[in-house]
């Protein structure tokens, strides 16, 4: 069960990160191009939220 705690977590904190790559893509559109093309969609504020959907998830279906 602390496997899956972990990997929530992880997941948290890498969709926290994607939140403000996404937020730098947003607000200052010149980091376009410094971005690959194959990384784009995955690094977008949508993908984030699914990261930080499923970290959450993943820590409440935790046994107490």
């Amino acid at each position: 069960m602390a496997l899956l705690a972990s990997i929530g977590i992880m997941l948290v904190l890498f969709g926290v990160t994607v939140l403000i790559i996404g937020g730098t893509r947003h607000f200052f559109p010149f980091v376009e191009e410094y971005i690959p093309e194959e990384f784009k969609k995955p690094l977008s504020i949508r993908f984030s939220a699914y990261y930080l959907l499923a970290g959450l998830l993943l820590i409440l279906i935790q046994p107490v």
